[in-house]
């Protein structure tokens, strides 16, 4: 397994500078950057985040854009926006040499609430497209399951559909699909560890929620997993605790 920690440690400081969070923190080697708000990737913090890597021998995973972003949208003009939008995300990822690329499902609107294969028609577009520039810089896509009534991949019915999942655990603990993720779906690639009271999505470190850590921690034996495990909490202090709690530094 490749333990490491998400840029959503800094996402909500606007005065926190990206690379020198991977500049003070040596140490960890795999980092998945959130590619958006304050923080959003441009030349040259690509530049500078590849020559930390060439120093420190460091991984990089890059999440895309989520905000506002709708790859189920069934109006087509606006999904090519957004198709396009992530594009750039996905360029970007490309020149920084991320391993993984993260994408989060599309979500239901008013008109598609009530046609909702309308919706599933337009993700599956979306996704077919994006799939396949990925493809061509060898990137590896995933989808993320999220939380939310309106979310087009809560379950493993919706996992199924979809190609590549990225199991967010502490999701999975808020809509009650943590044991059927683990047991049905194989092609979990990607992982983002937090904990919460089942209720909220808290980001609280592993340990001080009530997601079933030794469940996941079994998986994690039986299936001999080595994909990325990325501790995805809102301080630097909690990620690093929830890698200690799991084991994994």
């Amino acid at each position: 397994m490749k333990p490491a920690i998400s840029t959503l440690i800094i996402y909500r400081n606007k005065e926190k500078k990206l690379q020198k969070l991977v500049e003070n923190n040596p140490k960890i080697q795999n980092w998945e950057i959130v590619d958006e708000g304050f923080h959003e990737l441009n030349g040259k913090t690509i530049k500078q985040l590849k020559n930390l890597a060439s120093i420190n021998g460091l991984n990089f995973a890059v999440h895309a854009p989520f905000s506002s972003i709708n790859l189920a949208e069934a109006n087509q003009i606006l999904r090519e926006k957004f198709v396009w939008f992530m594009k750039k995300s996905l360029k970007k990822a490309y020149k920084l040499e991320a391993k993984v690329w993260i994408v989060h499902p599309g979500r239901l609107t008013p008109f598609t609430y009530f046609f909702p294969e309308k919706a599933w028609e337009a993700q599956t577009s979306s996704l077919n497209i994006l799939a396949k520039e990925a493809n061509l810089t060898g990137i590896n896509l995933v989808v993320e399951n999220m939380i939310g009534d309106f979310t087009l991949f809560k379950n493993v019915k919706d996992g199924l559909k979809i190609l590549e999942n990225s199991e967010n655990v502490g999701h999975a603990n808020i809509t009650k699909n943590l044991d059927n993720f683990l047991r049905k779906i194989s092609k979990i690639q990607h992982i983002h560890v937090h904990d919460n009271n089942g209720f909220e999505d808290e980001h609280l470190p592993a340990g001080e929620g009530t997601v079933n850590w030794k469940k996941l921690q079994k998986w994690f034996k039986t299936t001999n997993y080595n994909g990325w495990v990325v501790a995805e909490n809102y301080r630097l202090n909690h990620s690093l605790k929830t890698l200690k709690f799991l084991g994994l530094i």
